[in-house]
């Protein structure tokens, strides 16, 4: 029993022994330095002025001065507005110059205005009533409905005196039960006989 007991004692001390050299290492160990107090900026603490009177954007006292715009008033005479070929007008349209004169009677209504009278065909006459209706195709299969006094076709045009353009255009005269009586009339000669064109319902083949 005493040999165990003396086993005990020494097992204690090697114990409080190692506790203390643990102990001890650990205080040697440098403790990480405490954070570095800084010094206030006198001038950061007094603030930089932003200009004149606390205005932004003007210059510090003592900085480059703005520059200054003098505006001089520019005095015109009537010479100035007249139009040279060093004096032109920025606001003028030459486009004009150099547009071709319309033919004269081109508001009028035509029908078919690009379709030749020989490429029409009449498939459809209403007579019996006021005013006569005809049906006639072009060579698309649209069909237009025309009465006396309608322009069809594709216009003639022709030069006038004075060098003015003008157009002849196909006119319906009349609407008969087998056929339309078209006339062209010249307006530069009005003595002249209007020429005339028929338009029938049916072809000689149909017919026979």
């Amino acid at each position: 029993m005493s040999l165990m007991n003396t086993r005990a004692g020494l097992v204690r001390r090697l114990l409080a022994v190692a506790l203390l050299v643990l102990a001890l290492s650990g205080c040697g160990e440098d403790a990480p330095p405490p954070p570095r107090e800084r010094k206030p900026n006198p001038t950061a603490a007094k603030g930089a002025k932003p200009g004149a009177k606390g205005k932004p954007g003007a210059p510090a006292k003592g900085g480059p001065a703005a520059p200054t715009v003098t505006l001089e008033a520019v005095a015109y005479k009537d010479e100035d507005f007249i139009e040279s070929i060093s004096n032109r007008d920025p606001f003028k349209i030459y486009t004009t110059q150099f547009r071709a004169d319309l033919p004269e009677g081109v508001q009028r209504r035509v029908y078919m205005p690009t379709t030749a009278v020989e490429e029409m065909r009449l498939i459809a006459i209403v007579t019996g009533v006021a005013k006569p209706k005809a049906m006639l195709l072009d060579p698309v299969g649209v069909g237009h409905v025309v009465e006396r006094g309608d322009y069809v076709g594709r216009p003639k045009v022709i030069q006038a005196s004075g060098n003015v353009a003008m157009t002849l255009n196909w006119r319906v005269d009349r609407i008969r039960e087998n056929e339309v009586v078209l006339t062209q009339e010249d307006a530069t000669d009005p003595t002249r006989i209007a020429m005339t064109k028929i338009i029938p319902l049916r072809t000689e083949g149909e017919v026979q």
